[in-house]
C-alpha cells in the first residue's frame, strides 16, 4: 500500500513557487473575462455606434432582460429542452448500457457504433438532420410516417414541431454519452454480490432494483448533473437547424445571449443576460450535488 507524502513547510513553499506562474496564468485567463463581463452588465455599450462603453445604467441592462420577450421565451424553451431531454437520455443510455454489457465481438461493436453520434461535427449533425427533417422529401415524412399512412408535419415550420424536432437531435446526440457512463459503472458492480444474490434465489428484477441501480446511483447523478449543464448551453443544433426559429420558439438562453452579443452586438445587455443565465445554472446545479453527495452516502 502506498503512503501519502509528507511535505515539510520548505518543501512546500518551493513546490508553491512552482505552481504559482501557471496558476495566475489560469486565474488570469478565468478571472479577467469574467470581472469584466460584470463591469459590462451595468454599461451602456452598443459595439457598432461605439467603440468603448458609454456610461454607466445600474441595473437597466438586468431590468430590460426581464421584460424582454424573447428572453422571457428562452427561460421557457431552456426549461422545456431540459425537462423533455436529460430524462429521455438517461432512459435510453441505460437501456443500452444493460443491453450491450458483454464481452462477444458483435456486442463491442454494437458498443463502437453507439457512441459514434456523439464524435460527429455538429455542423454536420445540424445538415443531416436537416435534409430528415425536410417536409416534402426528407425519409422521416416521405417513407417513415407515410408506411404509417401518417401526414408528416412541417418539422422546421411549425413552433411546436421545431421544438420536437430540436429535442430528437439533443436526445440522439447525447445519448451515447449516458451510454458510456453507465457501461463504465456497470463494469465497477461487484460480480460477488451479484452471483450471491442469484444463489439467494433473487429474480433479475430484484437485483436490478435492490443491488445494480443503488450502486449505479452516484453515476446516475453524475450524468444528470453534467447533462443538465449542457442541455442549458445547447447551441450547435438550434444554429444548424432552425435558428431559433420560427420566430423565437426555439430560442433557448444561450441563443439568446449569442444572438444579443454577436448580432445585435449590444455587449451590455448580453453580459446582464449572461450572468442571469450563469445564476439559474448555478442553483440547479447546486440542488444536483447536493443530491449527489445524499445518495453517495447512502450507498457507502
Amino acid at each position: 500500500m502506498l503512503k501519502p507524502l509528507h511535505w515539510s513547510r520548505h518543501d512546500r513553499k518551493w513546490v508553491n513557487l512552482f505552481l504559482f506562474p501557471a496558476l495566475f496564468f489560469v486565474l488570469f485567463i478565468q478571472a479577467g473575462p469574467l470581472f469584466y463581463s460584470i463591469y459590462l452588465s451595468f454599461q451602456d455599450w452598443i459595439l457598432l455606434s461605439s467603440g468603448s462603453p458609454q456610461g454607466f445604467v445600474g441595473l437597466t441592462n438586468f431590468k430590460n432582460a426581464t421584460s424582454d420577450p424573447v428572453f422571457i421565451q428562452s427561460l421557457k424553451f431552456t426549461g422545456f429542452l431540459t425537462i423533455t431531454t436529460v430524462p429521455f437520455q438517461l432512459l435510453l443510455g441505460t437501456l443500452l448500457a444493460f443491453l450491450a454489457s458483454g464481452q462477444s465481438r458483435f456486442l463491442q461493436m454494437s458498443r463502437a457504433l453507439l457512441v459514434l453520434p456523439m464524435v460527429v461535427a455538429p455542423v454536420a449533425i445540424g445538415t443531416l438532420w436537416r435534409l430528415m427533417f425536410n417536409d416534402t422529401a426528407g425519409p422521416i415524412n416521405n417513407h417513415f410516417l407515410n408506411f404509417l399512412n401518417l401526414s408528416g408535419p412541417l418539422w422546421l415550420g411549425d413552433p411546436f414541431w421545431a421544438k420536437i424536432a430540436i429535442v430528437i437531435i439533443e436526445i440522439w446526440q447525447w445519448t451515447p454519452f449516458v451510454f458510456i457512463v453507465i457501461s463504465s459503472a456497470i463494469t465497477m458492480v461487484p460480480q460477488e454480490i451479484l452471483q450471491a444474490a442469484q444463489v439467494d434465489g433473487a429474480s433479475r428484477l430484484q437485483i436490478f432494483y435492490k443491488i445494480e441501480l443503488p450502486l449505479l446511483a452516484p453515476a446516475f447523478l453524475l450524468v444528470i448533473m453534467f447533462r443538465t449543464l449542457e442541455s442549458l448551453l445547447t447551441l450547435d443544433s438550434i444554429l444548424s437547424l432552425t435558428h431559433g426559429g420560427p420566430g423565437s420558439s426555439t430560442v433557448n438562453m444561450t441563443y439568446a445571449i449569442y444572438n444579443k452579443g454577436l448580432r445585435e452586438f449590444d455587449l451590455g445587455a448580453a453580459s446582464a443576460q449572461s450572468w442571469m443565465f450563469m445564476l439559474v445554472a448555478t442553483v440547479l446545479i447546486f440542488v444536483i450535488f447536493k443530491l449527489t453527495i445524499k445518495s453517495e452516502k447512502k450507498t457507502l
